[in-house]
């Protein structure tokens, strides 16, 4: 892997940020005389650790320390106004006068009633949870998923109902995916929309986990309508750390891990592979025998990653600042991959004009590079007969670099050789940018503006060397570069209006949004025939162009798009008894047709807090009961600029005349100018208690989500379109879904607490109407799962067809194993039993499982006692089915001699090769994970001199699974139209081991 040229630079900053530091606390230490200092603690008398205590309109602020005590010096003499913060706590305010000399001051702080005081992010704003009227799901650091984390997303896998986040494998260099109650696209992403303070669709990885304060995922369509188009897979409000008036606080979180592979491809060892071939007649090559070789071993290492996250926060009441740094690596379990991160924010905010002009600025900056493989690896290393050498001293293997190749047979390459001699790096250099202005016009009137500025430079270097046994590359090499520039503009302007008289509550708010987008700015070029190794693909000049190779067919181009909005909200409060909120915002993109540019996103809710009502103040079971009701339109835009226009390019690669290679070009795209977007409606129904005075509670949700307009590609004929295919709009989908979470507080004592939570869901997906909105233009079902296996030409898994769920598997019937005939028997959907040279696929194929879960759910629980802290995580899936196309794959008993078999083909014992995909190869992929599990330790810093706070923890991730799964993982993606196919190239899944700290100065 690539180092990072500037970590000397990163050392000089460090040691710049210290010396800073240094000054900051001589110079608040500089004078202790008339101060005002105390103990800050709860309602039980336990420290209120964090707290910042300030004087009111001054600079003078500061935060209590682990055991709540705080110092506020060079007072001057007189009334002072003391003022105590704390999320879960009300505000506190008292009057002192301060006399010469110290002045003591214990404060008892009184808790927020309940988890209705918390605060939630909402479309531009935020709302207390007890006035949100749709369906937001909030998660805290407390609650996020410990341990290797590569990207924030994973924080959230299992924690929230209805939100399914999947990272298949343990490639450090993969993403997740995520799909938010149910699948809701058959083209177009399904990733929702990221809110990061505010900056719409800002990059993810732009942020550290250690950085981040709290994640809202916004569910339903009433709440997610404000972001109108690009809004339909739900919106994740991520909100990072600020400063506080205070003296300077400089915190500090690491950690090391070791990973290993926690499951492995089940194949024969080389000594079982010998007694197998001898027992049944077969013969090995000479030269794939007398070797002892495991290849997933050889493949494969301990992997070692470590964390380390530098923050420092502080500031006066009128300014405030925070920075942080963050250094993160991977080191993946497959030798030769990983990733290596850098990430850089730093944040002002500036209060001015009495406070009514508040200003904030923000930059961030993340860098990432990552070391990828070959995925066609795993398939070779689960195959290659473990008899054979990685290695041969033998001549004839030169041209390959010594490694041991068998020619002639395909999909079948040295694994190690195609790991060492392919060589794949990408990086992503992206900067974030922000500005932010709130300016309270007149008392509850704020007119905020925000500008961002988003940039990314994508670059990826690949090379296969000359010694590669790929026949295009052997003898010559190959080397491909890419680079690509990628700007997000962003202008926000929206006015805020709340206003209170009486009982009665109104706020009202109104924007306008401008985001201009251009992707894929760049070059990519492309030789062959080089005369060495040495540069890799440094020195393209050094090769020339294939023959017959059109560089230009997969050539990056500009896409650029325009996006604008404008966007309205009203809200009534009365008594905090009765609560409705309406939105309305109108979207125009130049991604769509001439005739669809531009449409309107509703939405509208209600809530009743029946607890607020008179006839439920004499009851003593419920101390919240709120019941909720949402309706909402949003809409996904998430395709490629210029889909609705013709554009033309090359057709063909090139063809040779008079003496010169020479481009071909063509209509490749045909044009459609009544393109729009998806629309998904969304109803929802929920229900929000706490009873026995907050000790449990919880949430019921009910919704019936609706998708129509699907983008779909459609087989036209040609003539009279230009193009044998065409992206319309017209296929439908439905999602229906319950979601419950319950929470409870099942022990407190001064010495131990334990707490539990929760979450189940369960969505029920139906695929509509596969027609177009264009006449004569639709299909009635569509196979897909290609599966490719030697011998399975034109072989598919799944299809999708209206009145079924996306990943419905649409295979032969496997009725069993004759032993007699030594023959596979089957059964067509006429009844009629057959082998399997008398299935025509897809024809004979029937409907024998589905991908998707019947339900999914996650169980979390929290323990303390005194000093040390547990928690234990544990998440799974239910009622999903699998085809495992690798255990197919793995299942030629006869043919052995050539390739290596698996242990449950061995235990099966049909020695009729499988050349259909059938239901013998589906499989239950329910699955319960102890997905992770932390041990921590608060140590008491009371007397120490440099640290406020100090904690050690150990962290295991996935410490086993129980399935009845055969393969090496039940956790597969479930996004695309065939999820659920586990197709030999499966990164393994890793098992950690994390010994972490959390430090604060």
């Amino acid at each position: 892997m690539h180092n990072f040229t500037f970590r000397n630079s990163l050392l000089y900053g460090l040691f710049w940020l210290f010396s800073f530091l240094s000054m900051a606390n001589f110079a608040f230490a500089a004078d202790q005389t008339n101060s005002i200092s105390g103990r800050i603690t709860d309602e039980q008398g336990a420290a209120v650790v964090g707290a910042t205590v300030s004087i009111l309109n001054t600079s003078s602020a500061t935060s209590t320390d682990a055991n709540g005590n705080y110092v506020l010096s060079n007072q001057t003499l007189g009334s002072k106004t003391v003022v105590v913060n704390m999320i879960g706590y009300e505000r506190f305010q008292t009057t002192l006068t301060v006399a010469a000399g110290e002045n003591k001051l214990d404060i008892t702080l009184t808790g927020a009633s309940d988890e209705l005081e918390e605060v939630v992010v909402i479309g531009y704003g935020t709302a207390r949870r007890k006035q949100v009227t749709g369906s937001i799901s909030s998660v805290t650091p407390e609650e996020f998923n410990r341990g290797v984390v590569s990207s924030p997303d994973q924080l959230l896998a299992g924690k929230v109902a209805g939100l399914t986040v999947n990272r298949s494998g343990g490639d450090p260099t993969a993403g997740s995916t995520m799909q938010l109650r149910g699948p809701s696209s058959l083209t177009a992403s399904s990733s929702p929309l990221y809110v990061i303070d505010g900056i719409v669709g800002a990059n993810i990885e732009l942020i550290a986990p250690d950085d981040i304060v709290s994640m809202d995922v916004m569910k339903d369509a009433s709440s997610t309508a404000i972001y109108g188009s690009r809004a339909a897979n739900g919106v994740i409000f991520v909100t990072t750390k600020r400063g506080k008036a205070g003296a300077p606080v400089l915190s500090y979180s690491g950690y090391a891990a070791t990973e290993t592979v926690s499951n492995r491809v089940n194949v024969l060892t080389a000594a079982e592979h010998k007694a197998f071939v001898e027992e049944n007649g077969l013969t090995v090559a000479p030269n794939e025998t007398g070797y002892e070789t495991d290849w997933q071993k050889a493949i494969t290492r301990p992997g070692v990653s470590h964390n380390h996250n530098l923050s420092l926060t502080g500031g006066s009441e009128g300014t405030r600042y925070n920075a942080s740094l963050n250094y993160f690596n991977n080191q993946g379990i497959v030798k030769r991959s990983g990733v290596e991160k850098i990430v850089a924010r730093v944040g002002v905010d500036q209060n001015a004009f009495d406070d009514r002009l508040k200003l904030s600025f923000n930059l961030a900056n993340s860098i990432n590079t990552s070391q990828h493989i070959d995925y066609g690896i795993f398939n070779g290393a689960a195959r290659f007969v473990p008899t054979s050498p990685i290695m041969s001293d033998d001549p004839q293997y030169g041209q390959y670099g010594g490694y041991f190749q068998v020619v002639g047979r395909t999909g079948y390459m040295n694994p190690v050789g195609m790991l060492n001699q392919r060589d794949e790096t990408r990086s992503n250099n992206t900067l974030l940018g922000n500005f932010k202005a709130d300016l309270k016009i007149i008392d509850g009137l704020i007119w905020s503006n925000v500008l961002s500025y988003q940039r990314t430079h994508w670059d990826r270097s690949y090379y296969m060397a000359r010694t590669d046994f790929d026949s295009f590359a052997l003898g010559r090499g190959f080397a491909d570069r890419t680079a690509l520039k990628h700007i997000d503009k962003i202008l926000e302007s929206y006015l805020n209006y709340n206003f209170t008289r009486d009982l009665h509550s109104f706020d009202a708010m109104a924007g306008y949004s401008y985001q201009r987008t251009k992707n894929d700015d760049g070059l990519r070029g492309t030789a062959v025939g080089f005369m060495s190794d040495d540069l890799l693909d440094n020195n393209l000049n050094l090769g020339a162009l294939p023959d017959g190779y059109n560089p230009y067919s997969d050539f990056p181009h500009i896409k650029e798009s325009l996006l604008i909005s404008a966007y309205g909200r009203i809200g009534y409060n009365y008594d905090e008894k009765y609560l409705f909120s309406a939105s309305i915002r109108r979207d125009g993109s130049s991604k769509f047709g001439v005739n669809n540019r531009w449409a309107t996103f509703p939405s509208i809710s209600a809530a009743w807090r029946l607890t607020r009502e008179s006839f439920m103040q004499d009851q003593q079971l419920f101390s919240e009961l709120k019941l909720r009701a949402g309706y909402g339109v949003s809409g996904n835009q998430n395709i490629d600029p210029y889909r609705s226009i013709i554009m033309f390019g090359p057709r063909d690669g090139q063809f040779f005349y008079n003496g010169k290679w020479v481009n071909a070009y063509g209509v490749n795209q045909n044009e459609n100018p009544d393109l729009k977007w998806e629309s998904t409606s969304m109803f929802n129904v929920g229900l929000d208690f706490e009873i026995l005075g907050g000790r449990i509670g919880g949430t019921i949700e009910y919704y019936n989500k609706e998708t129509k307009d699907l983008l779909y590609e459609y087989d036209v004929p040609s003539p009279p379109y230009q193009f044998n295919r065409l992206l319309a709009n017209g296929a439908s989908m439905n999602n229906q879904g319950v979601e419950v979470v319950l929470n409870a507080n099942v022990y407190k004592n001064d010495n131990f607490r334990y707490s539990t939570t929760v979450n189940f869901a369960r969505n029920v997906n139906e695929v509509g109407s596969l027609s177009s909105n264009i006449e004569n233009i639709g299909v009635s079902q569509r196979y897909e799962g290609d599966i490719g296996l030697e011998g399975w030409t034109g072989q598919t898994a799944s299809i999708v067809l209206p009145g079924q769920p996306l990943g419905t598997f649409y295979v032969a019937k496997y009725i069993g194993y004759d032993d007699v005939s030594k023959r596979t028997i089957y059964q067509k959907p006429s009844g009629e039993l057959v082998t399997q040279d008398q299935i025509s696929a897809p024809d004979d194929y029937q409907i024998m499982g589905y991908a998707l879960p019947k339900f999914t759910y996650g169980w979390n629980n929290n323990f303390a006692y005194k000093n040390w802290d547990l928690n234990i995580f544990l998440r799974g899936v239910y009622g999903n089915q699998i085809f495992n196309a690798t255990r197919a794959d793995l299942s030629r008993l006869q043919q052995a001699n050539v390739t290596n078999i698996s242990n449950d083909a061995l235990k099966e014992g049909i020695f009729e090769t499988p050349l259909i995909a059938s239901s013998r190869f589906l499989e239950d992929g329910s699955f319960l994970r102890l997905d992770n599990m932390t041990l921590g330790y608060r140590f008491d810093t009371s007397k120490a001199k440099y640290f406020k706070q100090a904690r050690m923890y150990l962290t295991a991730q996935n410490l086993f699974t129980l399935t009845d799964y055969t393969g090496v993982d039940p956790e597969l993606s479930l996004g695309g139209l065939s999820p659920g196919i586990d197709n030999r190239s499966y990164y393994p899944k890793t098992r950690s081991f994390i010994l972490g700290v959390n430090l604060t100065f």
